[in-house]
């Protein structure tokens, strides 16, 4: 019975050390399976973002924020210093070039023209009087030198005394006297009637100042004076503007001034809805502020939508390329030399091409030294630390 427990021992031993074996080589399978799915020793390629570099064209534009105005715009203001009688009308009516704005009061000056008419009606009946005078001394004149001529004859043969003879002829020459001075009375009342019409006319001249009108036909846009409000000379009273055309008015700083000339084609929106028009007019020198004045005169259908007063961005269009190679603005880096790279996926490794940038606008850049169709990786601000030439990239979609 001995003999038989030994064996059982032995047995139940070979069992356990038979279970542990397989147990063992179980384990040892299910491991080397897992080591054969998973990924082998290397570097992962880096996940980028790229865009494509195409072909296309490049307009370069200079954009500010212009201001609407009218084509032309009158401050109304008064030639001389009178009391506001009647406004005639309010802001925003319309007027016709030659329609009254404004009445000043006139009674002063239209008292002073009244004098005058005074004057010169009295002048001209003391002209006519002395006129008569004048035909009166003529007739005397004529008389009293047949006289002298027929006593002369008669002094001449001695039928008369000389000196009656001499009394004759100096009484023609005082009647000659007596019309020379009636003449030149004539003359300085003549004169004196010139001067007072000139007057005359000047003060009515000056009384037409005290209707004020509209120089041409236009909107009323400022109303600065109501009736029983002292004018002045250069106190403005009324604004009127000239709505028939529209211009744009924005002012270019000095670095732009080698870009801008009048005939360039200026993009503007209004509601949502793209125009085009031309720079027409450039002034000739710099404001107070350094910058130069640039005007776009609009009209017809370009007008509509825009209010005097209204801010308008516009970009102005300095130069256009055709066909040349575009990539986004985020794909150019600084190389240390001061020159520009971009990095473009071949193969999925990147190399590092150095470009030469032809110009830009907006997020598009013309360059040379990529071909159009090239994958260019696209970054944001310190995201290229982690791009090298040569590395194994993986693009993402």
């Amino acid at each position: 019975m001995k003999w038989l427990k030994r064996v059982l021992r032995v047995l139940v031993i070979l069992l356990v050390l038979a279970g542990l074996g397989a147990g063992a080589r179980f384990l040892v399978l299910r491991k080397k399976a897992a080591l054969a799915t998973a990924p082998k020793f290397g570097v992962r390629p880096l996940p980028v973002q790229v865009a494509t570099a195409r072909r296309g064209d490049l307009r370069q534009t200079l954009s500010y924020l212009a201001v609407v105005e009218p084509i032309r715009e009158a401050r109304i203001s008064a030639r001389l210093t009178a009391t506001v009688e009647q406004v005639l009308h309010d802001e925003g009516e319309r007027v016709k070039a030659g329609e009254v704005l404004i009445k000043l009061d006139g009674r002063e000056i239209r008292d002073d023209i009244a004098g005058v008419e005074a004057q010169i009606a009295q002048a001209k009946s003391d002209l006519a009087a002395n006129e008569a005078t004048i035909k009166s001394l003529i007739d005397s004149v004529a008389y009293w030198r047949r006289e002298a001529q027929r006593d002369k004859t008669l002094a001449d043969k001695g039928t008369i005394p000389a000196s009656e003879a001499e009394g004759t002829a100096e009484k023609a020459n005082e009647f000659q006297g007596r019309l020379d001075t009636a003449r030149q009375k004539s003359k300085a009342i003549g004169h004196l009637v010139q001067s007072l019409l000139r007057k005359k006319e000047q003060l009515e001249t000056k009384l037409g100042y005290c209707t004020i009108r509209s120089p041409y036909t236009g909107v009323v846009r400022w109303r600065q004076v109501d009736p029983g409000d002292l004018a002045a000379p250069g106190k403005a009273l009324m604004v009127v503007a000239d709505r028939s055309a529209l211009k744009l008015a924005f002012d270019v700083p000095q670095q732009d001034l080698s870009s801008m000339h009048t005939g360039l084609h200026v993009v503007f929106a209004v509601g949502g809805q793209a125009r085009q028009a031309r720079l027409s007019h450039m002034f000739p020198s710099l404001n107070v502020a350094r910058m130069l004045r640039a005007e776009v005169e609009l009209s017809g259908q370009a007008m509509r939508g825009l209010s005097c007063g209204q801010y308008v961005p516009v970009s102005v269009v300095a130069s256009e390329m055709k066909g040349v190679t575009l990539v986004p603005a985020s794909a150019l880096v600084e190389c240390p030399k001061h020159k520009l790279h971009v990095f473009v996926v071949k193969d999925g490794k990147l190399a590092h091409p150095i470009v030469k940038v032809l110009g830009s606008s907006g997020d598009d850049v013309a360059v040379e030294g990529v071909e159009p169709g090239a994958q260019v990786v696209t970054s944001t601000f310190l995201g290229w630390v982690r791009l090298a030439a040569g590395q194994k990239v993986e693009v993402v979609k």
